[in-house]
């Protein structure tokens, strides 16, 4: 038998809706809230997104500057040279290979009418040869005044190096100080909306209106962790595990607290009678407690035996199932009429109060 049908279903549909009126709600919190912290005013830049340079970096970024400039065209002229000068040796290595096969053929036919044209060959090959050596030392001169810019541009380097790590103090406190305005800023517009959530959670969760006021918590939840804790100062993760440590803490103290008061809560409704019990127990809570087979008085598993018939609960011994006054057909106790004749049910009688032991976790009694 299911026995969640014993929960309307237009209830049902309204408790979704209303979960959904929820979600909007929270939803539309979240986008103003966006909206005007997305709005407010910093003041200045971020610090660590567009520093600024210091008066001693900007004088190195000058003279940086001037020594590029007189670098460029330094570097033009000798890629210019180097190219010229590879196109040299290949032409003069050209004309060695075939200066040594013109010899080669001269040697053999010792023809004394070519002598001429072996001088011209000889002072072709020296002329390739000379403007080779000519390139080079062009090279060489370029290099040479290239030289003393490109100490220069080291020395500045290394100062532009040494000016950063001076001015990184005071820029990593400007940065601390930036961060913190921010947090500051985004805690004065996130802190009211968490400590009206909390009040809401504590006093209006019982309301009328209890759907609006959760949507407003599902939206301060979300701002607390989106748009107040990636904010938080680090100090290199001190500050953010601190407060980790601190909101667990804090957590595992009120549920610890709140677990006892339920714990004794339960003590003393099981030390009433039954009939008492029964009584705060509403239609619809029975019907789901009993359908997770749990007993809606102590909150305990239903226990039994093999086959036997759990008729009572073995801890608190409030009436599960009972039979029908007209046609002995076993029933759930809190059904108002028998599901076989339709006779309204008549209210279990009371049984004496049970013993409860001592102690903040209430023992199940030892198996026979």
């Amino acid at each position: 038998m299911d026995m969640t049908k014993g929960v309307r279903v237009p209830e049902r549909a309204y408790r979704i809706v209303l979960w959904l009126v929820s979600l909007v709600f929270a939803g539309f919190i979240i986008g103003l809230g966006n909206l005007v912290i997305g709005d407010l005013p910093l003041v200045e830049q971020q610090v660590y997104e567009n520093p600024a340079p210091t008066p001693r970096e900007n004088a190195i970024a000058a003279q940086m500057r001037n020594v590029e400039a007189a670098r460029g065209p330094i570097e033009d002229k000798l890629a210019i040279a180097r190219l010229e000068l590879e196109q040299a040796r290949r032409a003069s290595e050209t004309g060695t290979e075939t200066f040594r096969a013109w010899i080669a053929a001269r040697t053999a036919t010792t023809d004394p009418a070519q002598d001429g044209e072996l001088i011209a060959r000889t002072r072709q090959l020296e002329g390739l040869k000379a403007n080779e050596r000519a390139l080079e030392t062009r090279i060489a001169a370029l290099e040479n005044e290239q030289l003393p810019l490109n100490q220069r541009l080291n020395t500045l380097q290394n100062d532009a190096a040494r000016a950063a790590a001076d001015a990184a103090p005071a820029r990593e406190r400007a940065m601390f100080w930036q961060e913190l305005r921010v947090f500051f800023l985004r805690l004065a517009i996130t802190l009211p909306m968490l400590l009206t959530a909390a009040w809401l959670v504590a006093k209006k969760r019982k309301s009328d209106h209890w759907p609006l006021a959760r949507g407003f918590v599902l939206a301060a939840v979300f701002v607390f962790f989106v748009e107040l804790v990636p904010y938080l100062p680090s100090y290199g993760g001190y500050i953010r595990y601190a407060v980790g440590i601190a909101l667990t803490f804090a957590a595992g103290h009120f549920l610890v607290k709140n677990m006892r008061a339920y714990l004794a809560r339960r003590q003393e409704a099981e030390a009433e009678a039954e009939q008492e019990r029964r009584r705060r127990v509403s239609h619809d809570e029975a019907f789901k407690k009993m359908a997770a087979k749990q007993c809606p008085g102590c909150d305990r598993p239903i226990a039994t035996t093999g086959d036997a018939e759990s008729n009572f609960c073995v801890h608190c011994g409030m009436t599960l199932f009972d039979h029908c006054r007209a046609c002995d057909t076993r029933k759930m106790a809190f059904f108002r009429y028998c599901m076989t004749c339709g006779t309204p049910a008549e209210p279990p009688a009371a049984t004496p109060a049970v013993a409860v032991p001592d102690g903040p976790f209430p023992a199940d009694p030892a198996p026979a």
